[in-house]
């Protein structure tokens, strides 16, 4: 057994926040999708508005919180396999927030 126990944390979760960012991320990397396989890649790319050199987007990214160095993040991607094309970043947001924690009974500190 570890010296240390956490015996007490409080987590706030903002289901509307990471819904949106989730949102945000998902419906772009969708809709490419749906159009590849409907229509292949270039055909994609055309009713996309992209060039024939640029990507469609296959992935995308959020922060959804920071925590004394740790960082949360909501992470879309293709299910299996490596992947090459665009990747989608959303602006870190608010989604989840360790308000306090108890170590051994003992208040921690945080850096926030």
């Amino acid at each position: 057994m570890s010296k240390f126990e956490i015996t007490s944390m409080s987590v706030a979760v903002d289901k509307e926040v990471i819904g949106q960012a989730f949102t945000t991320l998902a419906a772009p990397i969708i809709g490419a999708k749906a159009l590849l396989d409907a229509y292949g890649e270039e055909t994609a790319k055309k009713m996309l508005g992209l060039k024939p050199q640029e990507d469609l987007d296959k992935a995308g990214e959020v922060v959804l919180g920071t925590y004394n160095g740790l960082v949360c993040r909501l992470v879309i991607e293709p299910e299996s396999g490596s992947w090459v094309g665009g990747s989608l970043t959303h602006e870190p947001v608010k989604g989840i927030t360790i308000q306090n924690m108890e170590v051994n009974g003992e208040q921690l500190k945080a850096k926030v």
